[in-house]
């Protein structure tokens, strides 16, 4: 790839570094009053007989005072073409080149502002006291009704603390103590992050290799900098992140340079006009994502926990290197990709012939991939809009980022090229090869079986399978026990690799001990990822961080061996409440339950959520990348360390949804907390909720079958007014209601401890819940009642009968009124939650049973 394109893509990440170590104060970073006095007339701008912007020779300072650090190209002038790197990072508020403005306007696009605006920040902004003002939380901003908050930043109660991103740093606190926070305490919060930071630095291998220092480096800069506002003078709202102003800058840049360079108008004016169409916004979507992770029909249900992790880390997978393949096709570096999470991402590239070319080739050559390998059942859809610079600032954003939405959607409807595909498979038939154990593939039942998978040891008694089910077991078998994977072109020797290529192009690998640098320096090695967190909340800093991985259960192989994953068998057995001594008897049920869950009206959250004077490209960075950190951060986290849920297993989680499985107990438990944590996430916004659906199964039950009916009742939940509801047992309530069933619950738990009932007595309360039921619904019929329905119009009195019959039987006069009196209420619990009542007591039917 041009090295300029890295210069550019680099400076524009780099531009406002100098804000990170002035901030840290002299203790933490200070480049010497002779350095600043030396450099300020270079790249200050001068007003009221002032320097101002100094962050700007903090910039240049960084670049050349932590030179070991970076790679050495960074301060060599013969680095690609144009200005010295150095200039293009520091200038972008005094430019004068061309190249330098290309930084300038990459700025003040991705912070939303259009030229007047800018012009006037650049000359003169009121100063608050930066080194004081924390970030605020993005979701508090949020507003459906149009009623916004002001732009007060004292009106805001949330604010993150300035720590490195971990689970439990990415939740916003009460900002009281903040607002309380004397100027000293405030510079060595800035000092301490800012020299962790540049240690960190130091971890960052391959300085030769510019593509991998600058992953790890992003990787790197999102850890320190997620947390830190992006700017803290005038009147801006600081609720952009640090980290996303600095990767959509660099994103804007590239797109600017590429577009100038290949319409060859490299000039000052034409980079400043903002009403050039100068860029492409290109979406890219995986469709079929259910069908590619819940495929089934195979003749065999062996190895199926292990096709299903597998699966659902293809999808991730398979979105970033469709990404990077895109990236690479176009001339971009991966800080272009501005957006990425849940099997969709957003790139922003230039608006040029070259790229709508590029746009093709790889929709067609990815497709192509997905055609011979599933047959039409998924593909990736890339689609695209024309995008100026007044489209992508606050004024003009709203009304682009519906076009742009609307597109991706006239694109779904085209996910096939049926001219090019339609009708049979081509040489379907003669993929075969009847030599084999199994012709078919015993695993999908889809794809014929392979000569390459033939025998290989990761198929268990099976000795057949195709090259994409025997990779998925290899990726599903891995995944627990290496956390290292390894992205590679596919001429790369390795140790072990997939049987087939991703999209023709990247090898993967999860073992490449003693090969890492020699991949490196050969120039095969493409990416390096650690997707695990650690049980304290560290993310690594000496690797590359990519949040792809969720949580599975372990537990001892029985031989006194290594762990193991638990079965779904496994976890089945964990709902069973054990004895609490040795004469007790083991109580419950042995079942599974599977719950979905996602973020509700997120069209509406993106598109009309963020004030219209104050959306920008960088907002929306923010807002995407922490929702999807509550899911592939926070959520596998606790799963990992909270007792109370270590048998609950990640199939799916990122973006703005989830897909679990568990003990069926564990998970109603599960999603209560979820919905708690994630109300306190997005700082207690009515106008940010999250809908659920639970559905029970047998541990042998196909999981497709499971996901679908889970599904159908996370639909039930958003079909109720104003979604924010769960369905459990077939019945939806509202998350508060769900609140007033679990103390009914306990109460109920309560009664059979104190003798008050009996196991009997729960079934005929299910007995009238169901004539409940049934007179509500005759009733909003609004039609006669017939003289068979009439029956169950008696259900109060017979509840009534029933009470005085059979509670406290065994209690003397006194204990047996007091237990009536308190039983008594479940009358009342009818009246008010009719057949959601089910929830509680089937709750305490399957926990006793």
């Amino acid at each position: 790839m041009d090295d300029t394109i890295y210069k550019i893509a680099i400076a524009g990440y780099l531009h406002d570094i100098g804000k990170f170590a002035e901030r840290a104060g002299d203790e933490g970073f200070h480049p010497g009053q002779e350095y600043k006095n030396d450099n300020a007339p270079l790249y200050q701008p001068y007003y009221n007989n002032r320097y101002t912007h100094s962050h700007a020779v903090y910039t240049a300072a960084f670049i050349e005072h932590i030179e070991k650090y970076l790679p050495p190209w960074f301060n060599k002038g013969n680095w690609g073409i144009g200005d010295p790197f150095i200039n293009l990072a520091a200038g972008h508020h005094k430019p004068e080149t061309p190249m330098q403005w290309i930084i300038a306007v990459a700025d003040r696009v991705s912070s939303g502002m259009d030229r007047k605006e800018f012009e006037d920040y650049n000359n003169e902004v009121k100063i608050r006291d930066y080194k004081k003002t924390r970030m605020l939380s993005i979701f508090e901003g949020i507003s459906l009704d149009n009623k916004h908050k002001e732009g007060d930043i004292n009106s805001y109660r949330f604010r993150y603390p300035l720590e490195r991103l971990s689970p439990k740093n990415i939740f916003p606190i009460d900002g009281d103590g903040y607002r309380s926070l004397d100027s000293k305490s405030a510079t060595k919060e800035y000092t301490k992050l800012f020299k962790d930071f540049v240690n960190s630095l130091g971890d960052i291998s391959h300085r030769q290799n510019i593509p991998l220092w600058f992953d790890h480096f992003d990787s790197l800069f999102m850890i320190y900098a997620s947390n830190i506002p992006s700017a803290t003078v005038g009147k801006t709202i600081p609720d952009i992140s640090f980290y996303d102003h600095s990767k959509t800058t660099s994103a804007i840049a590239s797109a600017i340079y590429l577009y100038h360079q290949q319409t060859d108008s490299m000039d000052i004016e034409r980079i400043k006009d903002y009403e050039i169409e100068k860029f492409l916004l290109v979406k890219g979507d995986f469709y079929g994502i259910q069908d590619f992770i819940f495929a089934e029909g195979g003749s065999t249900m062996k190895a199926s926990a292990k096709l299903l992790r597998g699966r659902s880390f293809a999808v991730s997978l398979l979105s970033e290197l469709a990404a990077h393949l895109l990236c690479t096709n176009i001339g971009l570096t991966p800080s272009s990709i501005i957006l990425n999470a849940a099997g969709n991402f957003t790139i922003m590239a230039p608006n040029t012939p070259v790229t709508v070319k590029m746009i093709s080739e790889t929709e067609t050559q990815i497709n192509e991939w997905f055609m011979d390998n599933f047959l039409g059942e998924s593909s990736i859809g890339l689609s695209y809009c024309d995008v100026s610079c007044n489209n992508l600032i606050s004024k003009g954003f709203s009304e682009f980022w519906e076009r742009f939405n609307v597109q991706s959607q006239r694109h779904k409807y085209k996910k096939i090229d049926l001219e090019k595909y339609g009708g049979p498979v081509k040489g379907y038939l003669n993929r075969f090869n009847n030599a084999l154990a199994k012709a078919l593939c015993p695993f999908c039942g889809k794809r014929p079986s392979s000569p390459e998978a033939e025998n290989d040891s990761l198929l268990g008694e099976e000795k057949s399978a195709c090259n994409i089910c025997r990779d998925h077991i290899y990726l599903g078998t891995n995944l627990v026990k290496k956390p290292l994977i390894a992205v590679t072109t596919k001429e790369a020797k390795l140790n072990e690799k997939l049987l087939e290529p991703i999209f023709g192009d990247y090898q993967v690998s999860l073992d490449v001990t003693g090969q890492l640098n020699e991949l490196a320096d050969k120039g095969q090695l493409v990416k390096y990822w650690d997707i695990s967190i650690s049980k304290d909340g560290d993310i690594t800093t000496d690797k590359t961080a990519r949040f792809l991985n969720g949580y599975v259960p372990f537990q001892d192989d029985g031989q006194g061996g290594d762990v193991i994953p638990k079965s779904f068998s496994d976890i089945a057995k964990t709902a069973i409440n054990k004895a609490s001594s040795d004469d007790g008897v083991d109580m419950g049920i042995e079942a599974m339950a599977a719950l979905k869950a996602d973020v509700d009206n997120l069209g509406a959250v993106f598109g009309c959520g963020i004030r219209k004077e104050r959306i920008s490209i960088s907002r929306m960075a923010t807002l995407s990348r922490q929702l999807n950190l509550f899911f592939t951060v926070y959520l596998p986290h606790v799963l990992s360390t909270d007792d109370r849920f270590s048998d609950i297993y990640t199939v799916f989680a990122g973006g703005d949804d989830l897909f679990v499985i568990g003990p069926w107990n564990r998970i109603i438990d599960f999603a209560g907390f979820m919905r708690d944590r994630f109300r306190e996430y997005v700082c207690g916004n009515r106008h940010i909720t999250i809908s659920a659906g639970i559905s029970l199964s047998k541990p042998n039950d196909p999981v497709l079958s499971l996901a679908k009916r889970s599904e159908g009742a996370l639909e039930k939940s958003k079909a109720v007014e104003a979604k924010n509801a769960i369905t459990i047992f077939g019945e939806t309530v509202k998350w508060e209601g769900l609140e007033t069933l679990n103390s009914c619950r306990d109460k109920i738990y309560k009664w059979l401890d104190s003798d008050y009932i009996n196991s009997a007595m729960l079934f005929r309360l299910n007995t009238f819940i169901e004539m409940s039921k049934k007179t509500k619904r005759l009733l909003e019929m609004g039609q006669g009642i017939s003289v068979d329905d009439i029956e169950c119009l008696k259900w109060r009195a017979m509840l009534r009968y029933a009470l005085i019959r059979n509670v406290g039987r065994g209690l003397k006069d006194d204990e047996r009124a007091v237990a009536l009196k308190e039983v008594e209420q479940s009358v009342q619990w009818l009246e008010e939650h009719g057949g959601s009542l089910k929830i509680p007591l089937w709750q305490v039917i399957y926990n006793r049973r």
